[in-house]
């Protein structure tokens, strides 16, 4: 692959953050030290250091008023209205809403939820030919919120998909700005303490399994005691059904849609619920919803060690110039990363900046996720987490330390400890994505054994199983939705919502391969229910498109969107990044081609680790 020459730079530096470049996006977590002395020693002092420092007091934490940033636009400004009242807010392009719906659109009596929206309006007036209308999007997680998705992107979503649409980003039910916002840890200290709680892997020690099982046992006490009701409406099926109601509230019957990971469960189980008003559904990341509405997360790492592989082959290819942690085949690569995290079991790394006074311990379990975070976006994260591997080798943990939520989690320990959470939109609490993924499905046996046994037979799919921490995460929660999907809905319109029919328009998916954690079988098997959808094959290592760059694939969505068509089926697109290059291929790119090649390389650079 050839990188751009000089008079075709397209002046896009690349993402150089020595600290931290995971932590301004949501990401599976990564973990620290969490060894038995220290997860008794958070438990021991939790309610000494949130009851005596912070001064807790039990009380509803269903917020009914998300709060804002405090240099951002007031939320509270905006009324909520069944009606779609747009106002400009945070720049001059942007606008927002709040749309009032039914908490419970079964039982309207039980009160509402206002759907917090933004919008960068399409600059075609609505009456005007080449109006196209709204697109929704939903970044995944669960638990992102689509607002931040939106406000982060959406300048490089206009110019993939044209002038044509309004592209609205939406918090979802319980995340973000969007109310009742479900909140269980009420400062940041206590935040932190249950955060170390899962910062470990099953087999990081004889114990860790049994510890973080603990963990999850005394969120899903928190959660039951402080959610309340509202946990009980934030499932897929009822966002699906606010899906439906903004793109009626637009005055408009059928949906356009771009979903990313576990966005694609929400994409699906539209499609299931209303075939009749499906417009244009591209369900990106595919996730094996038949699979997610069991609880079961059995099938999402059937790929995850080819990637693995995929990215130490790319790494010898890259020579020792380009690849930190160079050797002559992908088994001797694997070879020293084993080695390292042999070490690390028994021997952990620790670290002091006398500079800054930076502190850490990496262990196994923390190196361990990070090389699982790595697969997610090899073509921005293999190059730093290898070199802080590397790093490691020579005894220098803080690279790796500072590339991981265990600095984010000490950080949430040590200088927040009773700070409150003022920032509404700081996606991806785990209380979120639990009520949300958890509450889903059927409950999770509670007991250890089980576990132990889940793990075991999950483990003869990936060696990156002890790092799959979702099943544990819900074997402790208790509140269900109250309107789930388990294959079949009740009659609605005298039809059986399924994930077997006919749309009114064929679904466009889009799968990776290798992809980590939603492996290209699942977006087959999810076509395969969907008549006439049609699979977009993009290869490339890593997590959803936009993990990677690629034009083909920004110009079939594209003309998917504009025109209905759906590419041929069997139609692979190839990417103009790579692991270890440092920029892109312009070769033969010209006018809109060049635009396209740079939105979808400000694309990758933007991209973020949701946890499906």
């Amino acid at each position: 692959m050839s990188l751009l020459p000089t008079s075709q730079s397209l002046d896009l530096p690349l993402k150089t953050e020595a600290n931290g470049f995971l932590a301004k996006e949501r990401r599976l977590k990564t973990r620290d030290a969490a060894t038995v002395l220290r997860l008794l020693g958070v438990v021991v002092c939790a309610a000494f250091l949130v009851r005596t420092l912070c001064e807790w007091r039990p009380s509803m934490t269903i917020k009914t008023h998300a709060v804002p940033p405090s240099d951002a636009f007031d939320w509270e400004s905006i009324t909520p209205s069944k009606h779609l009242n747009w106002t400009p807010c945070y720049d001059e392009s942007a606008q927002c809403a709040r749309l009032l719906v039914p908490l419970d659109y079964h039982d309207q009596k039980l009160g509402d939820a206002a759907i917090a929206m933004l919008r960068y309006p399409s600059s075609i007036p609505q009456d005007e030919d080449g109006y196209r209308g709204p697109i929704l999007f939903n970044p995944g997680g669960p638990g992102i919120s689509g607002i931040r998705f939106m406000m982060e992107r959406g300048k490089q979503y206009r110019t993939i998909l044209g002038e044509g649409y309004d592209l609205v980003g939406f918090d979802p039910r319980g995340i973000g700005f969007t109310t009742p916002t479900l909140v269980v840890l009420q400062n940041k200290g206590e935040e932190g303490l249950f955060t170390s709680g899962f910062l470990t892997t099953n087999n990081a020690s004889d114990s860790a399994l049994g510890a973080m099982h603990a963990t999850a046992q005394h969120l899903g006490h928190l959660a039951a005691a402080r959610m309340g009701v509202a946990a009980q409406y934030v499932g897929a099926p009822v966002v699906a059904r606010d899906m439906l109601s903004i793109t009626k509230a637009h005055g408009r019957d059928k949906l356009q849609y771009w979903g990313f990971s576990y966005g694609s469960v929400i994409g699906a189980t539209f499609a299931a619920m209303f075939p009749n008003n499906v417009g244009r559904v591209v369900i990106d990341g595919v996730v094996d919803s038949h699979d997610y509405y069991q609880t079961l997360w059995s099938h999402n790492l059937l790929d995850t060690d080819a990637t693995l592989q995929h990215v130490l082959q790319a790494c010898v290819d890259a020579g020792p110039h380009d690849c930190p942690i160079h050797e002559d085949s992908a088994d001797q690569i694997h070879g020293r990363i084993h080695k390292l995290l042999t070490n690390l079991r028994t021997d952990p790394a620790s670290f002091y900046n006398n500079a800054t006074g930076a502190y850490g311990i990496v262990d196994y379990a923390t190196a361990f996720r990070a090389v699982f975070t790595m697969l997610y976006r090899p073509h921005e994260f293999a190059k730093p987490i290898l070199s802080a591997l590397a790093d490691l080798e020579h005894g220098n943990a803080e690279p790796l330390f500072d590339l991981t939520e265990a600095k984010e989690a000490q950080d949430l320990i040590t200088n927040g400890r009773c700070a409150p959470h003022q920032e509404a939109w700081r996606d991806g609490r785990r209380e979120n994505q639990f009520a949300i993924a958890c509450g889903d499905g059927p409950p999770v046996p509670r007991g250890l054994d089980e576990l132990r046994e889940y793990y075991e037979e999950l483990s003869r799919s990936s060696a990156f199983a002890e790092a799959w921490s979702w099943r544990t995460g819900c074997s402790g929660w208790k509140v269900q939705a109250k309107e789930r999907f388990s294959g079949t809905f009740p009659p609605q319109n005298d039809r059986v919502a399924s994930f077997k029919t006919k749309t009114s328009h064929p679904i466009l998916l889009v799968a990776n391969t290798p992809d980590p954690v939603t492996p290209i079988r699942g977006a087959h098997k999810m076509s395969e229910g969907f008549k006439d959808s049609v699979v977009l094959t993009q290869a490339s290592a890593g997590h959803m498109s936009f993990s990677a760059t690629s034009v083909c694939t920004a110009k079939v969505v594209r003309a998917y969107f504009q025109n209905g068509t759906l590419p041929e089926e069997g139609t692979v697109c190839g990417t103009e990044s790579s692991i270890f290059g440092d920029g892109v291929s312009a070769a033969g790119l010209v006018g809109e081609g060049l635009a396209l090649l740079r939105a979808s390389y400000e694309l990758q650079q933007k991209s973020y680790v949701p946890f499906l």
